[in-house]
């Protein structure tokens, strides 16, 4: 796969916490290194992170007849029991609260079967300490996954949700969830989480289909910004494109500088190191999993962007033996390894004025 990142250079990848200052360093994507710290930051605060995670199949072990769950039972072809349900949920829980610092004030997740699963990992410590609202529909998609989030009922209120259809005429995919969040000073974020169509059809038939997604959410975010030009807008979650190609840049007009004369801007291609990302296929680490803002974010009044990164943990990787360092799978060419994700999660830092 392309690295998209050379052409946006910039400052280094750090993780934060969100509303109170920036965090420790977060290591690079390169074994060893890590990133530089900002000397002025802050002591993290638990529970103020924002992270967005593809779970990788977060599957309930009961048998949905609307569902292509069928590998995901007891008696499928992956052997998916009680026990590996809940060793699945206790290693998410845990990455998350890794990332975040504490339970995150809001969760973006990816690939869900239901509202059941969130539930359960929403309960599962160390997440289980905070009280979250969950915010999901299901959606129409072939494999019977759905987005989903979750929100601290303590720092932040859900005033609005709603799911938007993405039309592939005969063909079907994940909605794209929004909701409108209301933060403790009253400052209003929309949020629109996303888990576009896959590569996996290869790139002629897949990519229109990511364009179709990235239309939705742009027709979103222009009805947003008709109504309010300094609306503070997140999108996230797993696009399945890089911050260079067509969908972002051209589908959701997302550019790689604050400077620009764009209304939103693609975190994951500012300020990142070559070879960083969230996602790793034959050894070429990427950003499929993005977080884009407005520009409202950047300034103004209320609650204001720092800076995006993957979590990039050793305890949530694994030593390849031809490719180094990569996250540790649940599955692995149909073998059970018991591990996190095929994804990485990634965190941003936000700040209250």
């Amino acid at each position: 796969m392309k690295n998209p990142f050379l052409t946006c250079p910039g400052l280094p990848i750090v993780y934060c916490a969100v509303l109170a200052g920036c965090a420790a360093p977060a290591p690079r994507d390169v074994p060893g290194a890590r990133a530089q710290q900002d000397t002025a930051a802050s002591t993290p605060v638990q529970g103020t992170a924002i992270v967005s995670y593809n779970v990788e199949n977060l599957f309930d072990t009961k048998d949905d007849p609307a569902t292509n769950d069928e590998d995901f039972l007891p008696q499928g072809k992956l052997h998916w029991t009680a026990e590996r349900y809940r060793h699945k949920l206790e290693q998410l829980a845990r990455a998350i609260t890794w990332a975040g610092h504490g339970p995150p004030a809001v969760i973006g997740l990816a690939e869900v079967e239901n509202a059941a699963v969130v539930k359960d990992l929403a309960h599962t410590e160390p997440l289980g300490k905070a009280d979250y609202a969950l915010v999901h529909f299901e959606s129409p998609d072939e494999r019977g996954i759905d987005v989903a989030l979750l929100v601290r009922k303590d720092l932040a209120t859900v005033l609005d949700q709603q799911p938007l259809a993405v039309d592939l005429g005969r063909d079907r995919t994940r909605d794209v969830l929004y909701a409108l969040l209301r933060l403790a000073d009253g400052t209003h974020l929309h949020v629109l989480m996303n888990h576009w169509p896959s590569r996996g059809e290869g790139e002629k038939i897949s990519a229109p289909k990511r364009m179709a997604a990235a239309h939705v959410v742009r027709r979103k975010v222009d009805e947003l910004l008709r109504n309010d030009a300094h609306a503070k807008i997140l999108i996230m979650g797993d696009f399945n494109d890089s911050p260079a190609d067509a969908s972002i840049r051209n589908g959701l007009q997302a550019a790689c500088d604050a400077r620009a004369d764009a209304s939103l801007v693609d975190l994951m291609c500012m300020d990142q190191p070559a070879g960083s990302g969230s996602y790793q296929y034959g050894g070429e680490w990427d950003y499929l999993d993005q977080m884009i803002i407005s520009k409202g974010l950047f300034e103004g009044p209320g609650i204001t962007v720092g800076k995006a990164s993957a979590f990039h943990d050793p305890r949530l990787l694994f030593n390849h033996p031809k490719y180094g360092p990569s996250p540790d799978k649940t599955y692995s060419g149909g073998h059970y390894k018991g591990g996190f994700s095929d994804h990485l999660p990634i965190v941003a830092m936000f700040q209250l004025r």
